[in-house]
C-alpha cells in the first residue's frame, strides 16, 4: 500500500509579522472544526482589498471555520489630511443657504477646511504603498503556510491513531469469527441442555436439529464479519491514501456502526456480546477522531 498525501487536520494555529520603513503588521489564522471551508475576517479599515487575494490562498485547506485577523500599526510619519470632494461639496452648499438667508462675506478657506466632513485622512489601505501591501500579502502566505505545517502534524498524529485502531479491528473480527465457527454445533447444546432430560424424552432429534438450524441460521454473523473487515481495510486504504479524506472516513464510520451493532445483537453468549460491544467503542472512537479531519 503506497503513501499518498498528507492527512490535514482542520485545528491549527498560524502567525506571521512584518514591517517596512512606514508600517508593521501581524497576521494570525485560527482553525477549528467546520462542515466546509468558511473564512471569518477581521481586517483593519482601508485593507479590505486583501480579501479576495486571501481567499483564494485558502482554498489549500479544503475545509475547516478560520478565523483570519490583520494587525496594522502605523510608524510616527505625517499622514497627509486629504480634501473630501462629497465633504466640500456639502459644506459649500450649506454656506450657500446661509448667505441667500442673511448678506455675508464668503467665509475664508481655513473656516471651511475647519467644518466636518471636508478634510479627511486617508485610509489605510491608500496610507500605504503598494510595496507595504506586496509583503503584507507575503507575510499572509508564511502565516498560511505555518497553519497548513500546524494541521499536518496534527493531521499525522490522528492518522497514525485512527491505523492502530483499524488494526485492532481487524483483530476483533478476526476473534469473533473464530469463535462463531462452530455456532451451530454449540446452539443444539444449548438446547438440549435446556431441555433436560424430561422434553428430550418427547422432541425427535430430527425436530431439535431443525430448531436448532433456525437459530444457527439467526445467529449466522459471517455476513456481518465480512462487511466490517472489508470496510475496515477501505478505512485503510482511504488513510494511506491520504488528502481531504474527511467526509469518506465518516461515511465508513457510519457503515461500520451499521455493521457493529447488528453484529452484537445477533452474538449468542455474554462473552461474545462483550467482544461486539469493544467494536462498537472502537467504533465511536474512530468516529470522534475523523471529525477532525478535513
Amino acid at each position: 500500500m503506497t503513501e499518498g498525501e498528507a492527512l490535514q487536520s482542520m485545528t491549527g494555529f498560524g502567525a506571521a509579522e512584518g514591517a517596512s520603513e512606514t508600517a508593521s503588521w501581524r497576521w494570525e489564522l485560527r482553525s477549528v472544526n467546520g462542515k466546509s471551508l468558511d473564512a471569518k475576517f477581521k481586517l483593519p479599515q482601508g485593507a479590505e482589498s486583501l480579501e479576495q487575494f486571501v481567499r483564494t490562498e485558502l482554498r489549500k485547506l479544503q475545509r475547516g471555520t478560520i478565523n483570519i485577523s490583520l494587525r496594522i500599526e502605523k510608524k510616527d510619519t505625517v499622514v497627509p489630511l486629504v480634501v473630501d470632494d462629497e465633504g466640500l461639496a456639502a459644506a459649500m452648499r450649506a454656506i450657500g443657504k446661509v448667505q441667500q438667508a442673511i448678506d455675508c462675506a464668503k467665509p475664508r478657506p481655513e473656516a471651511v477646511l475647519s467644518m466636518r466632513g471636508v478634510l479627511a485622512a486617508p485610509t489605510m489601505e491608500t496610507s500605504l504603498s503598494d510595496e507595504d501591501l506586496a509583503q503584507i500579502s507575503a507575510s499572509f502566505e508564511e502565516a498560511l503556510a505555518a497553519l497548513l505545517g500546524a494541521r499536518t502534524k496534527e493531521g499525522a498524529r490522528v492518522g497514525t491513531l485512527l491505523k492502530d485502531r483499524c488494526s485492532n479491528m481487524l483483530s476483533r473480527v478476526d476473534n469473533v469469527r473464530e469463535q462463531t465457527k462452530d455456532a451451530r454445533e454449540q446452539i443444539a447444546e444449548r438446547l438440549r441442555a435446556q431441555l433436560g432430560e424430561l422434553l428430550a424424552q418427547h422432541v425427535e432429534d430430527d425436530r431439535l436439529a431443525q430448531e436448532a438450524a433456525m437459530l444457527a441460521i439467526r445467529a449466522d454473523v459471517t455476513e456481518e464479519l465480512d462487511r466490517l473487515s472489508v470496510h475496515t481495510r477501505s478505512f485503510q486504504e482511504l488513510l494511506a491514501k491520504g488528502g481531504a479524506a474527511g467526509r469518506r472516513l465518516e461515511f465508513l464510520t457510519q457503515e461500520l456502526m451499521r455493521e457493529a451493532s447488528t453484529l452484537t445483537a445477533k452474538l449468542h453468549t455474554a462473552e461474545l456480546k462483550n467482544e461486539g460491544l469493544d467494536l462498537k467503542e472502537l467504533v465511536d472512537s474512530l468516529r470522534e477522531q475523523v471529525l477532525n479531519l478535513a
